[in-house]
């Protein structure tokens, strides 16, 4: 009985275990068929919304080619050198060029700019000394009115992922390029599924002989994968899955598809904190072109440097890249891609990778910080680090690059050098601001003497007291009146002012001398305090106040009178948008770095435009501008008469403020405005006059970037008289022997005391003329 009860248990169990295996064998296969479905749908799925992080792009202003351009064969060479164009005697195709004595042949690559689509265009520059004479096509296009090479990229803003990469599709890489790809990393692409048995075998073999790892059995499609979706773990389970995944991409997708994922994915290489994927971007990181221009061999380094980046790098490691270059050469030859004449000339080519711009990337922080504060009003961060955004900006590279490089030497060259004794310091610091005389676009910044600086952008942060650059928005406020004119004689005396605390104010001449009767254009021209004072408080300072807020001073004023002397803080960029405003006849535009946000693919979805408003009248402008011109035949600034002889006229205007802390000028001609500042950040003083100081930095600096002469036409109302000499209240004083010529507005005449028209009678000219002997 006993026996029996066993045997029928061993029964059991003998049936028990196949029925146990064979369920976890089903439970397996079911949780393994779910794991696939899992991972197919997921592939699929995230295959289909594939959609990379892009980095918003930021270009300068494009350089315009046209007849009369202010622009000489250097300038030209250079901005083309930046866009990687390549020096050639025989001109093929775009991105190539030629420069000889006194012409520039190139063939312009094209552009799609926010506002329509530059075409490929070859163009035969003519230049007559420091300009360009004539522009031609070719011998269906003849002459051309106008030429935009593309603009250079200066930086991006990166996604917090770091990568960088430019889009595209299968159609814009090159066959070579496709072709060395395939040869050297997956020569059965177009025959596997995903996987390859064969080329995992041969790895094998490869390996083993080898004594270590020497080849991979990986295909593309789990390179890209891996890439993907996968971290870089080696286990089991990681190689398992990529190749379901491997499987899955194949199943849903063309092998075109999988290509250009691949080729927009991989990653070539790292800047810093920016990493380079993808071919295209890659092929203008290492030789600075297109990847379309790129010849043969180095598309073949492109295509070999996946294996490693980095130790294929071919600025750092020459000889492995070019080692590298020419196994990938071979396999290419071996494959029948390209014939044994096409190798061994390839093969036989120097390395010719391009040195990168020092600012590519992260160039011009003052401009950009500049440009992210026009760019927060309608972007969030997530919308500029991942939209592929293309930022279309108003730097003028040949006006910044020209500031950068001069004007540390320039505040070197009146920099007072501390006194024995005297507490140490920071060295004297600077800023300065070029803008657009017409549109309010800003061409230059700098918030430091120190080109590249990327700290405190005093440009736009360092608020300061601007001291006489005020003096402008006083006289105009007397102008609009129409009480005053340029002849009003002012009263340069001693005066003391009650304030509201039952305190005084009693102002002075920065040179402690007084000069009595002055005109109201000679108080401007030499900058006389008191003669101002007299002026501002016969207008009112809330008058005053009120101009300073038209011209497009938004800051914070208290409503005392040492405002009439410049005791209210403005940033530089806030004084040369209240310039600009003169600058522009009255016609107030707010200064702006941006002209134009498009996506990606070219579709406009900002436009910056130019939105003016006029806030003082023609006359006024044309009679405050002639008095601000005299400050260089005259006034303040006479003293660089000489080395702006033939750039005059020009209009501006010098500013100190107390014990020599800040150092200014403003001035402006046809074509561009200018504001230096120079001060330390300690406040300590700087020993300089606006006169000594900025306006010698102003002046070499807007010498070099060639500022054009101020031609302003007078308005129809504008009448030119001939008053005195010299102002005086005293009619018997009056002096018209030399008489001055002013331009005052139809219906206003000078005082009688200074007034030398013929209107007078015969019998008063003559005792004038008596009383002058």
């Amino acid at each position: 009985m006993t026996k029996r009860r066993v045997s029928r248990k061993k029964q059991q169990t003998k049936r028990f275990l196949p029925r146990l295996l064979l369920k976890l064998f089903l439970a397996a296969t079911v949780a393994v068929a779910i794991w696939c479905v899992f991972i197919d749908i997921k592939i699929r799925r995230d295959f289909e919304a594939l959609q990379w992080s892009l980095p918003a792009r930021i270009y300068a202003r494009p350089v315009e080619l046209y007849a009369g351009a202010q622009l000489n064969i250097a300038d030209l060479s250079d901005t083309l050198q930046r866009l990687g164009y390549r020096r050639s005697s025989n001109i093929s195709g775009p991105g190539e060029y030629s420069a000889g004595d006194s012409r520039v042949r190139l063939w312009t690559r094209g552009f799609d700019f926010w506002d329509g689509e530059e075409p490929s265009i070859y163009v035969d520059v003519n230049f007559l000394g420091r300009r360009i004479d004539s522009l031609r096509g070719d011998q269906n296009t003849g002459e051309l009115a106008l030429v935009r090479l593309e603009p250079v990229e200066i930086a991006q803003i990166n996604p917090d992922t770091g990568e960088d990469r430019l889009p595209l599709t299968l159609n814009d890489v090159p066959p070579d390029l496709l072709n060395a790809v395939v040869a050297v990393e997956d020569h059965r692409f177009y025959s596997h599924f995903g996987i390859d048995p064969i080329g995992i075998m041969r790895a094998f073999v490869t390996n083993l002989r080898a004594g270590g790892i020497v080849q991979g059995g990986s295909t593309l499609t789990q390179q890209l994968v891996k890439n993907l979706y996968l971290t870089q773990d080696r286990t089991f389970r990681r190689k398992v899955e990529e190749a379901l995944m491997a499987l899955s991409l194949e199943i849903h997708f063309s092998k075109d598809e999988i290509l250009a994922a691949y080729m927009n994915e991989v990653f070539l290489g790292q800047e810093g904190s920016r990493a380079i994927h993808g071919f295209a971007l890659a092929a203008e990181h290492y030789f600075g072109r297109p990847l379309m221009e790129l010849p043969l061999e180095d598309l073949a380094l492109l295509a070999g440097l996946p294996r490693g980046a980095s130790y294929y790098h071919p600025r750092r490691n020459p000889q492995r890249a070019v080692e590298r270059r020419n196994v990938v050469l071979s396999q290419m030859v071996n494959q029948g891609y390209i014939t044994q004449a096409q190798f061994d000339q390839a093969r036989a080519r120097p390395l010719q990778v391009a040195e990168r711009p020092a600012q590519r990337g992260s160039g011009y922080p003052a401009f950009m910080e500049l440009v992210r504060a026009d760019l927060a009003r309608d972007y969030d961060a997530d919308a500029l680090q991942t939209e592929g955004l293309r930022i279309f900006t108003t730097l003028d590279l040949r006006v910044q690059n020209t500031m950068e490089t001069a004007l540390n030497d320039a505040v070197a060259a009146v920099e007072v050098p501390a006194s024995p004794g005297s507490p140490a310091g920071d060295a004297l610091e600077a800023a300065m601001v070029i803008t657009d005389a017409s549109t309010g676009e800003v061409r230059a910044l700098a918030g430091s003497r120190r080109s590249g600086y990327t700290g405190f952008n005093r440009a736009m942060r360092a608020s300061r007291p601007i001291g006489s650059l005020v003096k402008p928005a006083v006289m105009l406020t007397a102008l609009e009146t129409g009480r005053y004119t340029l002849a009003s004689v002012l009263k340069d005396e001693p005066v003391t002012i009650p304030l509201n605390n039952r305190d005084t104010w009693t102002p002075r001449n920065y040179d402690n001398q007084m000069y009595g009767d002055v005109y109201l254009f000679d108080a401007l021209q030499r900058s006389m305090n008191l003669a101002t004072v007299d002026l501002g408080m016969e207008i009112g300072v809330p008058n005053v106040i009120n101009t300073l807020r038209k011209l497009g001073f938004d800051g914070p004023v208290q409503p005392y009178p040492s405002v009439l002397l410049g005791s209210v803080n403005m940033t530089p960029l806030q004084v040369a948008g209240m310039y600009q405003t003169l600058a522009s006849n009255g016609f107030r535009s707010p200064l702006r770095a941006v002209e134009a946000v498009t996506t990606g693919s070219g579709e406009r979805l900002a436009r910056y435009g130019i939105g003016s408003e006029q806030v003082a009248d023609p006359t006024s402008m044309f009679q405050l501008e002639w008095a601000m011109q005299g400050v260089f035949e005259r006034g303040t600034a006479r003293a660089m008469l000489n080395r702006l002889d033939r750039r005059l006229p020009l209009a501006g205007k010098t500013g100190t403020t107390n014990d020599l802390r800040d150092s200014w000028f403003a001035g402006y001609g046809g074509d561009l405005v200018g504001v230096v500042w120079l001060g330390h950040d300690d406040n300590r003083e700087t020993g300089l006059t606006g006169s000594s100081g900025a306006l010698r930095v102003w002046t070499d600096i807007m010498n070099r970037v060639e500022i054009q002469p101020r031609q302003n036409i007078a308005p129809a109302d504008v009448s030119w008289q001939r008053v005195s000499a010299q102002a005086t209240r005293n009619e018997s004083a009056r002096d018209c022997r030399s008489p001055l010529m002013l331009p005052l507005r139809e219906g206003q005449s000078a005082a009688p005391s200074v007034n030398c028209e013929s209107g007078d009678s015969v019998i008063e000219r003559i005792f004038d003329r008596l009383r002058n002997l």
